[in-house]
């Protein structure tokens, strides 16, 4: 089980010592997450909590009184860099994709969901297709079952 944490080393302070162990926070509820592969050397940020976060991350205990500390930090997310910033190709979609958008999954306010990748898998025990119209390259696959 992978419980999701890293060290990290706070930037532009050359005294700075690794904060270590801290953890991953992703979007996710109690049935669903979207998990994001942080490899060496992405730039995240990094906050400290307020409170003490080990009761919560453990699952009960008591706080300790420290406020603000590295040791509650977490890993909120990576950073868009000015540098090098991700396109604004999609700017009122959800889009889970590849920075250069080669591979993607666009939904759209319209109810729409848009797949784009080099290879498209699906692995199911049952696949049904519901639809008014079925094409495939433009052809149309639509069948009238008797």
């Amino acid at each position: 089980m992978n419980l999701y944490k890293a060290d990290v080393l706070p930037l532009n302070d050359p005294e700075a010592t690794p904060i270590l162990d801290v953890p991953i926070a992703f979007h996710q509820t109690d049935q669903f997450v979207i998990q994001i592969p942080y490899k060496k050397g992405n730039r995240v940020l990094v906050v400290c909590s307020q409170a003490d976060i080990d009761p919560l991350l453990f699952g009960g205990g008591e706080a300790a009184s420290r406020s603000f500390s590295a040791n509650d930090a977490l890993i909120v997310g990576g950073i868009n860099l000015f540098i090098n910033p991700i396109q604004n190709e999609h700017p009122d979609d959800v889009v889970i994709g590849t920075k250069d958008f080669q591979t993607k999954i666009v939904l759209n306010d319209s109810g729409e969901i848009n797949v784009k990748s080099s290879k498209f898998k699906v692995e199911a025990d049952d696949i049904e297709f519901i639809g008014s119209t079925i094409t495939a390259n433009g052809e149309d696959l639509t069948t009238d079952l008797v």
